[in-house]
């Protein structure tokens, strides 16, 4: 009863003022340097606001937007109401054609779905929001229509069992580029590993969630246990497995600054001695924000690298990234922003 009196006293927002903020939002977006985001949350009613934003030509980032499926969401919501934003929205800024879903929560407060118990925890393997019936259904059913999937899942059991179902869509459906996606793998088991390969998965992951050392107070690493410590955050080992690795922010959770991933893919620590540290080389974690994010939504022939014919999405940096100490690379900052060749930050 509180909650729902303290709902009636909060102002709603009108579409005028949503509209208002979301200009603001990709504004700040566009001065981080950023050109394209993947929305990772959404519905007809956000990608309405996205493409009255850029009717009015005030829209500064292209925007992927998928459909959100929810515990509570009707199983033919997924064709009446997912499946039409794919051709809905399909402008130069704003596309639909996919759908999210979280398989599990967070390791910190023991809701990421592992496949062992959590080492500080022994009573719990974490939790799933989904059972497995009730998930392979939506993914089925998302696939079968032609839909990129989304799945939030950090623990490796979660990531199995997102797998899981991924293969068995392409058992039932019939395998396609379906380029599907499990979003932060903060911990992968190493049987795992290869699959991402074998079903043309794509691992998506955020480098600001790492923890850059073992000493900075974060709780994570004592949930899983040191056993687990080389396959978490191992965005190294799973490219090295063939995977096709795309980074992004996960922002809010995490600030959407590209170059501050950038900066902790270069100066990760390794968090015990003989322990591996995951960095990337500077070129492939470029790629892997830029290129590979592009193919991760299906964009790789018009975007994501500087060549004849693809669209002028750049940055100007502050600094020859190339050729600066690793240590600075968190004090580059963009100079200007570029969408489509017109200038949306400059300073």
């Amino acid at each position: 009863h509180a909650d729902a009196y303290i709902n009636r006293l909060l102002p709603v927002p009108d579409a005028a003022h949503k509209r208002r903020m979301l200009k603001k939002g990709a504004q700040v977006a566009a001065q981080m340097g950023v050109t394209s985001v993947h929305n990772m949350d959404g519905d007809d009613e956000q990608a309405a606001l996205y493409a009255a934003l850029e009717a009015e030509g005030e829209l500064s980032v292209r925007v992927y937007v998928p459909y959100s499926i929810r515990l509570e969401t009707p199983f033919e919501a997924i064709e009446q109401e997912a499946h039409p934003l794919k051709t809905k929205y399909h402008t130069p800024l704003v596309r639909g054609g996919c759908v999210k879903l979280f398989m599990d929560g967070v390791i910190e407060t023991y809701t990421g779905l592992m496949v062992d118990p959590y080492t500080d925890n022994p009573a719990t393997v974490g939790e799933s929001n989904y059972t497995v019936e009730h998930y392979n259904r939506n993914v089925v059913e998302a696939d079968r229509l032609g839909l990129q999937i989304f799945t939030h899942s950090v623990g490796d059991g979660g990531v199995r069992r997102v797998l899981d179902a991924y293969a068995l869509a392409q058992q039932i459906n019939g395998r396609r580029d379906s380029r599907h996606r499990v979003e932060h793998i903060e911990v992968i088991h190493p049987a795992d590993l290869p699959r991402f390969k074998e079903l043309g998965v794509i691992a998506s992951m955020q480098p600001m969630h790492a923890p850059p050392s073992v000493d900075d107070g974060d709780i994570w690493q004592f949930r899983v246990g040191e056993g687990r410590w080389p396959l978490s955050f191992a965005w190294t080992t799973i490219q090295q497995a063939g995977a096709t690795l795309a980074f992004g922010s996960d922002w809010p959770v995490a600030s959407q600054n590209p170059l501050l991933g950038v900066h902790n893919t270069l100066n990760r620590k390794p968090w015990a001695e003989g322990m591996p540290d995951h960095h990337l080389p500077l070129a492939d974690t470029l790629l892997a924000y830029t290129r590979d994010a592009a193919y991760a939504e299906f964009q790789e022939g018009v975007k994501g690298q500087l060549k004849p014919g693809y669209l002028a999405d750049l940055v100007l940096l502050s600094a020859d990234i190339f050729s600066i100490p690793p240590e600075q690379m968190k004090d580059v900052h963009p100079q200007l922003t570029v969408l489509g060749g017109r200038i949306t930050y400059e300073v």
